[in-house]
């Protein structure tokens, strides 16, 4: 097989490929002499037939398998043999493929058109200007965690009459259209956290209501979507979708989370004996536990803004043309021009930071390595053992753990793609030395949601 590359942009080319008899006829050779060996046809004994009705029969697919098997392996060696950075897959040029006599075959031609990555430069220095932003953890903030925690470890009670943050347990029930409850429709016991209600006023008609009252509400607002639904009223998921107008909701109890008091009882539940003394120290161990929280969030969006950064900076060009092309052919679902042109501006900036990141993982060396991937596992074992308060494996045992979750691919790319990440982060604050800048929890997560 012979192939050939003709540069047709910056960022494309065509690569173009002949096959001769000798490249394809041996294997298809070999397919139809095997086929022969059990072929059983009227009028003849098995492995007697013809080899012209064998040709006839099959002939035709045994071929164009072979071809296509040729072609994607010859055209995988030389893109790596030659290092050619492809983006998405080579894309057949289909007129030269209508061109070929299957049914004489000879030799072959193909086209195929890919497109290349382009060649992108990494500077990293103190004029990028991206800061690693801080939460100011205020009073608000704290009393808000101490209160969390307090709910936390309370314990539940039995009240009257419903407030803002009280759960309410009762029966939810379809309804006809005229408001009556529907014969055979969907009837569920389940609970309500009044709090977690996002519409406001959905949340009104649960507050100031008894045992034994009933509210009429729109079931697509007392859930967290489709799934949380399903959830409630113990059906599929499927179930829900038509699901149209309000549900009755049946008050059975109402239950209230009294507060655990901010004492040695909270204290020791949180962090464990003989770890606070009194409650100055309780809140600085809170607040430096949220500062903790806080600081693994700012480095997240620290990384997301100097990626941002540095792919503005680089001005990354892409082949738009080819790839516009390639998502329209390997799309599942049939997409419109105008649809592929709404969605290609989001699809083309997470390439190029995409791009951006694999050249700075190979040009300061950020990969993680085998006994990173295996140390990881491990720690993650542990952790998990940690978590229900068991004591962990070690040794041996502790391998052939980690080695399972080693043994799933979908394990390794989270394993490989956590370190990596945490390679980068630590790689961009030792190389930009950002300054800090504090700001409210309000603005992080404004910034957060931008970043």
């Amino acid at each position: 097989m012979n192939i050939e590359r003709e540069e047709t942009g910056t960022l494309t080319a065509t690569l173009k490929l002949k096959l001769a008899p000798a490249d394809y006829a041996p294997a298809v050779d070999k397919v139809l002499k095997e086929q022969r060996k059990t072929a059983a046809w009227p009028g003849f004994r098995p492995g007697q037939v013809p080899m012209s009705i064998i040709k006839k029969r099959i002939g035709k697919s045994v071929l164009v398998n072979e071809v296509e098997r040729l072609i994607d392996e010859k055209l995988r060696n030389y893109i790596e043999e030659n290092k050619l950075r492809v983006l998405g897959q080579p894309l057949p040029a289909n007129e030269d493929m209508k061109a070929n006599d299957w049914d004489e075959p000879g030799e072959f031609n193909f086209q195929y058109e890919v497109g290349m990555a382009p060649s992108i430069e990494v500077e990293m220095n103190d004029n990028l200007g991206v800061e690693l932003p801080l939460v100011e953890v205020d009073d608000s903030l704290l009393d808000k965690e101490i209160n969390d925690m307090r709910r936390r470890y309370g314990s539940l009670s039995d009240v009257e009459i419903s407030e803002a943050q009280d759960m309410l347990i009762g029966d939810i029930i379809e309804l006809e259209e005229s408001g009556e409850i529907k014969p055979g429709g969907l009837m569920n016991r389940t609970t309500i956290t009044v709090e977690e209600i996002a519409d406001e006023a959905t949340r009104g008609l649960f507050i100031g209501k008894k045992a034994g009252d009933a509210v009429n509400v729109d079931p697509h607002k007392i859930s967290k979507g489709h799934d949380d639904l399903a959830k409630m009223l113990d059906v599929d998921h499927e179930a829900v979708h038509e699901l149209k107008g309000d549900m009755l909701f049946r008050i059975a109890e109402i239950k209230r989370m009294e507060p655990l008091e901010i004492g040695p009882e909270l204290f020791e539940r949180t962090f464990g004996q003989g770890a606070v003394a009194d409650e100055a120290e309780f809140r600085a161990k809170v607040k430096e536990g949220l500062e903790g929280m806080f600081l693994r969030d700012s480095e997240r969006v620290f990384k997301r803004l100097v990626m941002r950064a540095l792919v503005e900076k680089s001005k990354i060009e892409l082949p738009d043309g080819f790839l516009k092309r390639w998502i329209s052919m390997t799309s599942e679902k049939p997409i419109t021009p105008e649809e592929l042109e709404a969605g290609y501006e989001g699809y083309a900036e997470g390439l190029r930071k995409q791009l951006m990141e694999d050249r700075i993982v190979e040009k300061y060396g950020l990969e993680a390595k085998g006994e990173e991937l295996n140390e990881f596992a491990k720690r993650y074992v542990s952790d998990q053992f940690a978590q229900y308060g068991i004591p962990a494996p070690e040794g041996d045992k502790l391998q052939e753990m980690a080695g399972r979750m080693l043994g799933e691919r979908e394990q390794i790319k989270k394993i490989r793609d956590t370190i990596v990440d945490q390679k980068i982060t630590a790689h961009f604050k030792a190389m930009l030395s950002p300054k800090e800048k504090k700001m409210s929890f309000d603005d992080f997560v404004n910034l957060a949601r931008t970043a």
